[in-house]
């Protein structure tokens, strides 16, 4: 009368494995978005694909994302920074900080990262 049978035990067991199955499944997946994420939160690493600036300093950089292969068209100003002191060239690699203003995004530091 005080024992346990043979099918409780089964149905324990099964239950755990199953409990460990998706837990394994919700991890492997939160791993797979994290791949689709960029360096940071408003900051993109990639080349440069087009650049255009007037006599006005505005204009777009056009990057393509080294982490997600994400194209993104940023929108610069008189306002931002470029470090060091000059415009990217097309094919450079440069780091983007960015604020997201009404769906535009709008650069707020350009940082040229240098080949190796």
């Amino acid at each position: 009368m005080g024992g346990i049978s043979a099918k409780k035990i089964v149905l324990v067991i099964v239950a755990i494995l199953s409990l460990v199955g998706m837990g394994s499944t919700v991890f492997n997946a939160k791993f797979a978005w994290a791949k689709d994420k960029e360096i940071g939160q408003n900051e993109v690493q990639g080349k440069v694909m087009q650049i255009y600036t007037n006599v006005f300093r505005r204009g777009t950089i056009v990057v393509k994302s080294d982490q997600t292969g994400k194209t993104y068209t940023f929108y610069v100003g008189r306002r931002t920074l470029y470090i060091p002191h000059r415009y990217p060239n097309v094919g450079e690699t440069i780091k983007v900080s960015y604020i997201d203003d009404r769906g535009a995004l709008k650069v707020t530091q350009v940082q040229i990262i240098p080949s190796s």
